[in-house]
């Protein structure tokens, strides 16, 4: 794969519900160590697509090309083992579990051969991942006392923790005060410099034209077009 071949491509993906085309012939890229916005109105099927692309939704036409490879996507576990993740709004988090649980949920470390549970190496390791993120967070603090801002950054980290190439943002900036969106903004330009494929979702144009690199551009299921953000005049 060449820095010009995009990491995850949909082809002509066309998905029907019963009475409506949800999506029709949409074409969307995503390159590796960039942003491409997903932009459309409430409707345009920007959810739809996303659920194509994290297994919960076949598409009826269509295909999906992993590394210019064809890939099938019938579950959400599929999706997760090629190695994409959609972080949304209302991602699940569990409240009363610490940091390290919530980014080891089921996926937790054993040792030994009654396979307990390996904590130090699940807090370090969980404690490896917020610092590449530049994030100061206590593993082993409770996910109730941390902000909103700090459990956007807890699902980056679960996403990190099974190696997600492909990661999905839904709207992450809808609940963060303005100096949270900021350090959320640094934030993605770790994931770009790591080389994930970043699929931006914001009905905020101001941050679309901060964070992305790339466009596509969805109107009732259809695919209007995609391009270079420094095109756009």
């Amino acid at each position: 794969m060449t820095a010009s071949t995009p990491l995850l491509s949909l082809k002509g993906i066309t998905k029907v519900f019963p009475g409506v085309r949800a999506l029709e012939n949409v074409q969307l890229d995503l390159w590796p160590g960039k942003v491409t916005a997903l932009i459309g109105e409430n409707g345009a099927g920007k959810s739809t697509l996303v659920k194509v692309m994290t297994g919960i939704y076949q598409p009826e036409e269509g295909e999906i090309l992993y590394k210019a490879i064809p890939i099938q996507l019938p579950t959400p576990e599929s999706a997760h083992k090629v190695g994409i993740t959609a972080i949304h709004q209302e991602t699940v988090l569990f409240d009363e579990l610490s940091v390290t649980e919530n980014i080891f949920v089921g996926q937790y470390i054993y040792k030994g051969l009654l396979k307990k549970l390996d904590w130090p190496a699940m807090h370090q390791k969980a404690r490896d991942i917020l610092t590449r993120l530049e994030v100061q967070i206590d593993p082993r603090a409770t996910l109730k006392t941390l902000s909103i801002a700090q459990r956007h950054m807890v699902a980056i980290a679960r996403a990190l923790s099974f190696e997600a190439q492909v990661v999905i943002l839904d709207e992450p900036t809808a609940a963060l005060s303005q100096h949270e969106i900021l350090e959320f903004y640094q934030i993605v330009e770790r994931l770009k410099q790591e080389g994930k494929a970043i699929l931006f979702i914001s009905h905020k144009f101001d941050e679309i034209f901060e964070l992305a690199d790339h466009y596509t551009i969805l109107r009732d299921g259809v695919w209007i077009g995609s391009g270079a953000m420094q095109d756009i005049t």
